[in-house]
């Protein structure tokens, strides 16, 4: 048979194939391909919907976690820089430096051998770098950091010249000029500097450096501080806890690819690929597509990425590195989804053609029986048979699927219906609920704002309309400032403060630099605070009214502007109450007052008898005439103590102040404590530089000194060595009183500066004199701090501004 009639023939079967058949491929033609174009569209949609989403997901995680390790990081610099502050450090590599100016080059590189020698052999003379003062106020840091005490491998200090000063342990080497820190630290170039990720030479184990400078008192850097952290333990905390899935975690690597934590691989891990390392360290939080993750396997996956921003500005600076948070997923368990999804595709493909086969045939038939009934009476007439004419409006079959889809229609009709009443419904519960809030925010007694992104009211409550006066059409969509309201500068205030809220400005003052001193004495007849500084509340007066006012955030989820919410809670009465407490808190506490008289009168009281006593042996009148104008100063003395103690919670205006010779008050101090303790045995040595004066009442200064050196005479019991000292340092005039007695116990530090608190048996004191030390000192803006070890002696370091603060 030619190729010619084996076409003709498949083309006449096909015409032969009958009308049913041609209709069922033609449904199934027509059907099954847009079906199954439109499952693969689907499907590549899908695919990449759920990478899009993925990628998403990883990259926003990588982000939280790039921020939460920036704000770790930031507060372990603040810790550290806040430390290298400290007195003590500043003045131990101080030292260290001028003590190397005063030697010979020579001398120096020998003592640098001998003293590294003794370092790494651990010779009991090389103990000093951990035992000094210095290293005792680092140990003392590190006991109070729970976070990363653990974790630190080192933290020691090194001076101008690179030499170790003071360490917590035995790791750093004596000689440090070839750590990076030291050279990019103390030449200026960075102020704060966070190293590579190297491998200890000793524990083998993978640290990072963080180092800040310690600076002298005119600015210059003096030395460094070094702590030096295991990566692996630091990070731990902030990424390993972090999973999702199976194999899902976030690590953290450098611009490099060095590994600094991960779940799975080690710390310290190079990653291999190259192009794996760019693509992942992106200049902005992203997230990419990859061939290969880095985990060892080169399937193609999707990798979520952050850098660390802050911290990036650091390490850049100091190694020329930036470090970022990598999100990963193993590619079997983050493709999982889209193996299933086209399995279902693929199967609901194959179930959808048979469907389509079978409701093709059903059609089919459904089709050619009036066709066939035509085709019958065709056939008879042409016959030439009687035919009824045939009545076919639209055939048994159409008319039957016209009323199949007629029931069909209202049955969606139906459901459609029944939908609509159920939106109606949930409209009316949203309404109701939307009510019953307005309701009950419009009953709450404190007045509520709530303002959007450009600071314009948007909701008030009824106490503010109240409060004000002012109907919603007034301050709606208007802020603060521009409502014209009573009491408009206190409005004003409001209005700049919650600016101040919404661009994060913090409106805590910081005083001047001075001693630290965290203690506040517990004056009973002061008024109560009711708690630490921090839960100070923020007030506003609006006429004879007192109210508390904060600022919050309120959350939309479904808007991403700011709004915030501003609450006034009236606390007139509350502050009337308070006042009156503490009115009463101060008579109580007056009648304990007359126990300390005694103690206070005790030392001029003394002096005023041994002046006279000298008047008395004394025979030369121009002798006399210098012993009683002492006993005469005395006795104002005496007359300003009194007033003193009775006016403890306040203090009399209309006592003059004057400029105040530091030096001098301290000297007669000293005579009037040493002359009362009858003894020669105390060893007295001042140290005075040439101070400016300041401006206070010349007897409450003299006060302060008397009280102190006293305590430490009785606490030497007449034998010892005092030492006062007085220098100018930074706007202050710093006074330095140190005693060679016992000490105070640390337990009892704390509570020194209490009123009635004494060690002494009862009679020998009251406890007030120090409590009154602590008021006079800090009512003049000063400050006071001690220094005490335990067999060790006592050391009071008391600060005054150099420009004086009257006593409000």
């Amino acid at each position: 048979m030619t190729e010619k009639r084996k076409s003709a023939y498949r083309s006449f079967s096909f015409l032969r194939m009958g009308l049913k058949n041609k209709l069922i491929a033609i449904v199934i033609g027509v059907g099954t391909v847009p079906l199954i174009l439109a499952m693969i569209f689907s499907y590549l949609q899908a695919n990449k919907s759920l990478t899009q989403v993925i990628g998403a997901s990883f990259q926003a995680l990588a982000y939280e976690t790039s921020t939460k390790i920036d704000l770790v990081l930031k507060e372990e610099i603040y810790e550290i820089t806040h430390l290298a502050g400290h007195p003590t450090l500043v003045l131990w590599v101080t030292q260290q430096n001028k003590y190397l100016k005063q030697i010979s080059p020579s001398k120096i590189d020998q003592e640098i051998r001998q003293q590294s020698q003794a370092w790494n052999d651990q010779n009991p003379q090389s103990l000093s770098p951990t035992t000094n003062r210095a290293s005792k106020v680092l140990k003392g840091f590190l006991k109070t950091d729970s976070y990363a005490s653990e974790n630190t491998l080192a933290l020691f200090i090194t001076n101008a010249r690179g030499l170790l000063v003071s360490s917590i342990n035995f790791h750093p080497t004596y000689a440090n000029t070839h750590l990076p820190a030291w050279k990019k630290i103390m030449p200026g170039n960075v102020e704060t500097f966070i190293g590579s990720l190297v491998q200890d030479p000793k524990s083998k184990d993978y640290t990072f450096e963080l180092a800040v400078p310690i600076k002298d008192h005119e600015g210059q850097v003096a030395g460094v501080l070094h702590r030096v952290y295991i990566a692996k333990d630091y990070f731990s905390n902030a990424l390993e806890t972090i999973t999702f899935g199976e194999t899902g975690h976030v690590m953290l690597i450098d611009s490099n690819g060095m590994v600094l934590n991960c779940p799975i691989l080690p710390t310290g891990h190079q990653l291999a690929d190259p192009e794996l390392v760019k693509a992942v360290t992106g200049p902005s939080a992203a997230w990419a597509e990859t061939l290969g993750d880095g985990h060892g396997s080169e399937d193609i996956s999707i990798i979520g990425y952050s850098p660390l921003e802050k911290t990036s500005q650091t390490t850049l600076a100091s190694s020329n590195l930036r470090w970022f948070t990598f999100a990963w997923q193993a590619s079997d368990e983050l493709f999982a989804p889209t193996e299933s999804l086209l399995f279902w595709v693929s199967g609901t493909g194959i179930f959808s053609i048979l469907l389509i086969a079978i409701m093709g045939s059903i059609a089919a038939n459904k089709i050619v029986r009036p066709i066939r009934q035509v085709q019958r009476a065709a056939q008879s007439i042409g016959r030439g048979e009687t035919v009824e004419p045939l009545d076919i409006k639209t055939g048994d079959e159409i008319e039957s699927l016209a009323e199949e889809i007629n029931t069909m229609s209202g049955l969606l009709q139906k459901t459609f219906s029944g939908l609509e009443h159920q939106v109606e419904a949930k409209t009316q519960e949203v309404l109701y609920l939307k009510k019953y809030t307005d309701t009950i925010l419009m009953s709450v007694p404190e007045v509520i704002l709530i303002l959007d992104s450009n600071l314009k009211v948007e909701y008030a409550n009824g106490a503010f309309e109240q409060l004000t006066g002012c109907p919603p059409a007034r301050y709606l969509e208007h802020t603060l400032s521009e409502i014209s309201l009573e009491h408009s500068k206190e409005w004003d205030l409001l209005s700049k403060e919650v600016k101040k809220y919404q661009w994060g400005i913090k409106t805590d003052s910081h005083p001047p630099p001075q001693p630290d001193s965290s203690y506040k004495a517990k004056d009973p007849l002061a008024p109560s605070d009711g708690g630490s500084s921090k839960d100070t509340q923020n007030t506003v007066t609006l006429g004879d009214q007192i109210f508390a006012y904060k600022f919050f955030d309120v959350v939309l989820e479904e808007e991403k502007s700011r709004h915030i919410g501003l609450i006034l809670k009236n606390i007139t009465e509350e502050k009337r109450l308070l006042d009156q407490l503490t009115q009463a808190d101060k008579l109580s506490g007056l009648g304990t007052l007359a126990a300390g008289i005694a103690h206070e009168m005790n030392n001029p009281l003394y002096s005023i008898m041994g002046f006279t006593e000298a008047i008395l042996e004394e025979k030369q009148i121009s002798k006399i005439q210098p012993l009683a104008q002492k006993v005469l100063d005395r006795s104002k003395h005496m007359a300003s103590v009194i007033l003193n103690l009775s006016g403890y919670a306040r203090t009399n205006e209309k006592d003059a102040m004057k400029e105040v010779d530091i030096n001098e008050r301290l000297e007669a101090a000293s005579e009037i404590a040493l002359m009362a303790t009858y003894t020669d045995d105390i060893d007295l040595e001042k140290n005075f530089d040439s101070v400016p004066g300041i401006l206070a009442k010349p007897e409450e200064i003299q006060q302060v000194f008397l009280n102190i050196i006293s305590n430490a005479v009785q606490a030497m019991e007449g034998k010892g060595k005092l030492t006062l000292s007085s220098q100018q340092d930074h706007g202050f005039i710093v006074v330095q009183i140190r005693d060679t007695g016992p000490g105070i116990p640390p337990e009892h530090i704390t509570k020194v500066f209490d009123p009635f608190f004494t060690t002494k048996d009862q009679g020998e004191g009251t406890g007030l004199g120090l409590n009154i030390v602590h008021r006079v000192v800090e009512q003049y803006g000063g400050n006071i701090k001690i220094e005490s070890e335990p067999g060790e002696g006592t050391m009071f370091v008391i600060s005054f501004p150099i420009n004086g603060k009257e006593n409000k």
